[in-house]
């Protein structure tokens, strides 16, 4: 025992002293310039200055979280962070992001992206030299292999490949079952529109970015400006690790993304038998699997335990045994490295003709784009890259794993929808079928992209039931009348929470008084999640657990009892069925307690955690956002706003100081003036 406590102690101290680091020797000398709202914008003499000039000002605002992404990149979360980061180190190893990382950082990454990649690490490291005492265990010398590897996996986890890995990695699991995506199973919801000037009340072509992401992490936006005087512009968010933004605008153009669904990824059901231990069949041959031992350093109380796991792979992906038999995966983008380097040059681009340049490199695997430019055009592309797969194959569930022909090639992709300069002269993305998207005489539809078709969603949000039910009416969208749209409240007629409500009203309530009550309040219910509605935390509250379990794949709770729950919860904390919402959801950061409005799946859209007090604290949805605005002339203007501020430290001025602008629904202007090459 003494030799085992000794051994543990000494993983402990190993992953817990790391050096202080050196500081780079590096000739940069960017100009960082920080607005009244402590916003940054770096000018540098070149784009890798300009990249090492972020890495200073956002390791200012919040060293913590890029850290973490380092250790992300790493595969050393569990060390930090404990069994949940070591879920995240294990699809790191399962990913191979080392050895693709180790084989393909100089052959695919373009050496001008690779210099800006290392210049951004260096500005990590010259903090991190400055402030040695903020250095986590395992995160020191960071590099722009470092860099990559951290959205190398980050990048599979947004189209939802934690769900398939979910559905796989356990031995009682039947991945083998056919499930098919519903609205609340995308993880990460988010709103985008685009309005052309032949629809315009005024003539001005606008673009809202509205991604919702958590508030606070690895996913959660950051707001910066760049520019170097190579001809580089561009504002907008980008997430902790990220050398530059990643959406937003450059003064000629600008984008949006929302989180798609695309099916990506196939499960095999392996041929195995008693006679073949270790092996799996394929065209009538046994193959051994490879096998490769893992450790994961794993964080338990004061000790670092290194937990080893085997991993097995076959000519399709990775395997594992399940309730269903042996069932490998195959996965579109394996390996790929280049999504951050497309990124960069999306916001390169000068007009519309590079932009789609840079989209056909093809090397981000998901999201939806929306996009505008100065010229008027606007243009929604469902962008994935999905596999060709043989036509003569049913692809739900599991397919045969011993036929090489079904085996698909990663190179050989179908064509994704996409529609630009629409007759409608708007659009909008909210998650859902790219089938759904502007005025019904203006939609694609599924036979003009028969290829792709049967790989993507088919539903529609409530988002988007309501976008089309507020725009399409108007002959003209003025600016007032795109914001009204943004910040929606109301679930439409045709959407999961009303489908709730619905079932909670036609339940018997004889003899239930309490049943009764709830549902003559939701009956008064206006469909509106505003903040003086007596029933929307109610119905918000009854909401949130059923879109939740379809999140997780979980098995649908009934609304009676969520509503129920909902119920309870409100009269312990409230003492009453009907507090106004806004005395419920609340916005809370340091010192400020505001009041809030939204649900789950409203334009306006937030998601939130209990907190001791009763209080619905809101943490997700509606955050970082932009609308970008130009007139006519090509006059451009930019309204921004951040739910809290630009620094994640407590003690800064700018850790909630745009709170009360959000929570009343106003914006920042911006001056960004384009720049030419």
């Amino acid at each position: 025992m003494k030799k085992i406590a000794a051994l543990l102690t000494a993983f402990a101290l190993a992953s817990s002293c790391a050096p202080a680091p050196a500081a780079p020797n590096v000739d940069f000398n960017p100009t960082i310039t920080r607005d009244e709202y402590g916003v940054p914008h770096i000018h540098g003499r070149t784009d890798a200055e300009t990249a090492y000039g972020l890495a200073l000002a956002h390791a200012e605002d919040n060293f913590a979280t890029i850290q973490i992404t380092v250790l992300l990149g790493r595969g050393k979360l569990g060390a930090y962070l404990g069994e949940e980061g070591a879920r995240s180190d294990f699809l790191w190893h399962l990913l191979g992001i080392e050895r693709s990382v180790a084989e393909r950082y100089e052959s695919d990454i373009s050496p001008e992206f690779r210099a800006i990649v290392e210049a951004y690490a260096a500005g990590l490291n010259a903090y991190a030299a400055e402030h040695p005492d903020e250095v986590l265990p395992n995160a020191g010398n960071i590099t722009g292999r470092d860099v990559i590897a951290g959205s190398a996996l980050t990048v599979p986890l947004f189209w939802g490949f934690e769900r398939t890995l979910g559905m796989v990695a356990s031995e009682d699991g039947h991945p083998c079952t056919v499930q098919e995506a519903t609205a609340p199973t995308s993880d990460w919801g988010s709103n985008a529109f685009a309005v052309a000037p032949s629809r315009s009340d005024d003539g001005h072509t606008r673009l809202i970015v509205n991604s919702h992401q958590p508030w606070a992490g690895p996913v959660a936006w950051y707001e910066a400006g760049v520019s170097s005087d190579e001809g580089w512009r561009m504002h907008g968010g980008l997430f902790p690790g990220s050398p530059f933004p990643v959406l937003g605008t450059n003064g000629h153009l600008a984008f949006a993304a929302t989180v798609n669904l695309p099916d990506l990824a196939d499960i095999y059901r392996l041929t195995t038998d008693d006679q073949h231990r270790g092996q799996y069949q394929i065209d009538g041959e046994w193959r051994r699997f490879e096998t490769r031992t893992i450790w994961l350093w794993v964080k338990m109380g004061w000790f670092t335990i290194p937990v080893p796991r085997t991993l097995r792979f076959t000519a399709h992906g990775p395997a594992f045994e399940t309730a269903d038999g042996w069932v490998a995966v195959r996965y579109a983008g394996e390996g790929e490295l280049r999504a951050l380097e497309q990124f960069y040059r999306m916001g390169r681009a000068q007009n519309y003709e590079e932009w789609r340049e840079a989209m056909a490199m093809r090397a981000i695997p998901s999201f939806n784009f929306m996009y505008a430019d100065q010229t008027g055009r606007i243009g929604y592309l469902y962008n994935a890259i999905i596999p060709r797969r043989a036509e003569d194959q049913d692809w739900s569930g599991c397919v045969p794993g011993d036929r090489s022909d079904l085996i698909w090639a990663m190179d050989d992709r179908v064509d994704a929808p996409e529609i630009v300069d629409p007759a409608s002269g708007w659009l909008a993305s909210t998650n859902g079928a790219p089938w759904y998207v502007t005025d019904e005489g203006s939609n694609i539809t599924p036979e003009q992209f028969p290829e792709a078709a049967p790989e993507i969603e088919r539903y529609v949000t409530n988002r988007g039931y309501r976008a089309v039910e507020i725009l399409s009416p108007l002959a003209r969208i003025s600016d007032a009348h795109l914001l009204e749209a943004k910040f929606d409240l109301t679930s439409s007629e045709q959407s999961q929470t009303m489908e709730m409500v619905r079932i909670i009203l036609a339940a018997d309530a004889t003899g239930d008084a309490e049943l009764a009550e709830i549902q003559t309040l939701l009956r008064s219910w206006d469909r509106r999640a505003a903040s003086d509605s007596p029933a929307a935390a109610l119905a918000g509250m009854a909401f949130q657990p059923l879109y939740n379990a379809a999140r997780a794949n979980a098995p649908q709770p009934d609304p009676v009892d969520t509503v129920r729950a909902a119920a309870a919860h409100l009269r312990q904390h409230f003492g009453r069925l009907d507090p106004p919402l806004g005395e419920v959801l609340r916005l809370r950061r340091g010192d400020v307690d505001l009041a809030l409005e939204g649900a789950p799946d409203v334009l306006r859209a937030l998601r939130w955690h209990d907190d001791e007090d009763g209080r619905l604290s809101a943490d997700f949805g509606d955050g970082y956002m932009m609308v970008i605005d130009w007139a006519p002339d090509g006059t451009l203007t930019t309204h921004v706003i951040h739910q809290w501020g630009a620094s994640e430290r407590p003690e800064s001025a700018h850790y909630n100081d745009q709170s009360e602008m959000f929570a009343r629904r106003e914006w920042r202007t911006l001056d960004i003036r384009p720049l030419s090459r």
